[in-house]
């Protein structure tokens, strides 16, 4: 009987062991449970802002103007006072919309000093804003300045409204710069003979 009664307190013993076992066994797999859920979430934002910054990387570095050609008019004093510059979007680059876009204009004046106007898009040209007419629209759309692959449009700016004028042999800097990607710049320079009320070729 003695006998018995031992090898019942030793089975009771180590069936508690057991349990301490597995409740040990259980909570270990719990906490690599909640952190391998832990690493997934981090390892899922982590790529989420990887992708993110990657699409935002490609779009500054793909999206940008191509100046195809420039010309200009001249007024009653032979010197231009309008410029028109026909542009479309770079290989690869997503639509554009002017609406977003800045155009700057700087003129080097007497003394060394500098002439800096910034346009924004407007539907005449003046002082302030820069005008834009479609001469291809590929993919018309609702809104009238965005620009998609294979559009043509032209930029009008109106020298005279700004303060300023193209006369013989003078420059001025026009720097396209769209909401997102890569400004372009564009250096301007008058011919060496200029008539009055006369189309001019500048590019």
């Amino acid at each position: 009987m003695q006998k018995l009664a031992w090898k019942k307190r030793k089975m009771e013993e180590e069936g508690e062991m057991g349990v301490g076992t597995l409740l040990i066994f259980i909570a270990m797999i719990l906490v690599a449970a909640v952190a391998a859920g832990v690493l997934v979430q981090t390892a899922y934002k982590l790529q989420q802002q990887a992708e993110s910054t990657g699409d935002e990387a490609l779009q500054d570095v793909a999206t940008g103007f191509k100046v195809l050609a420039v010309w200009g008019v001249t007024g009653t004093g032979s010197n231009v006072t309008d410029v028109y510059i026909k542009i479309a979007l770079t290989a690869g680059s997503p639509g554009i919309n002017l609406a977003d876009a800045k155009i700057e204009v700087i003129q080097t004046i007497g003394g060394g000093s500098t002439s800096e106007v910034t346009l924004n898009y407007g539907g005449t040209s003046n002082g302030t804003y820069f005008s834009a007419s479609e001469l291809r629209d590929m993919a018309p759309s609702t809104t009238a300045a965005m620009m998609t692959s294979g559009d043509i449009f032209q930029v009008h700016l109106d020298l005279s409204d700004m303060v300023m004028g193209l006369d013989v042999q003078e420059q001025i800097s026009v720097l396209l710069m769209p909401k997102h990607g890569v400004p372009t710049l564009l250096e301007i320079t008058a011919p060496s003979t200029l008539e009055a009320s006369s189309v001019v070729v500048l590019k």
